[in-house]
């Protein structure tokens, strides 16, 4: 999967705009370090990223049904790809990564940080008005003013 495929992919995952998840002016190359991460040797089997880019590409070529029901019935609906994109959703918000082979709705799910700069720049904390622990771009006092939210645009 290419760069820009995996960023237009993304787009539709989490309702961000292209200019969020692969700005021209690119000073944190988040989507690049997203995309190593998944193709990783080891991380996921390459006949499971296949699929998830042959899929894509159907789905981008496909014009007659919304992108989003494609992502839906394609992705979603089919038991191989749908955690694989749960996980994916979950990368650009939270900046972890969770064991594919175990189901999300446990509690004793395993997961790890991508990076301290995914997790610094997960969408989770815009989308909320929230800052990562830690780490705040504001001054001294910022809490005292009503944050401005991040908006999701929809897909298509």
């Amino acid at each position: 999967m290419t760069l820009k495929d995996f960023a237009n992919l993304s787009v539709v995952l989490t309702g961000y705009p292209l200019s969020t998840i692969l700005p021209d002016f690119d000073t944190q190359h988040q989507a690049q370090e997203l995309l190593d991460f998944l193709q990783a040797p080891g991380r996921v089997s390459p006949g499971t990223l296949q699929q998830l880019d042959a899929a894509w590409t159907a789905i981008e070529n496909n014009s007659d049904t919304s992108v989003s029901q494609q992502v839906q019935d394609t992705l979603m609906g089919n038991p191989a790809l749908a955690r694989l994109v749960q996980n994916i959703i979950m990368m650009w918000y939270l900046g972890a990564w969770y064991d594919l082979a175990q189901p999300l709705n446990t509690k004793s799910f395993v997961s790890e940080v991508i990076s301290g700069k995914a997790y610094k720049n997960g969408l989770a904390w815009g989308t909320m008005g929230a800052h990562p622990m830690g780490y705040s771009e504001e001054n001294f006092g910022y809490w005292n003013t009503v944050p401005v939210l991040l908006q999701p645009q929809p897909s298509n």
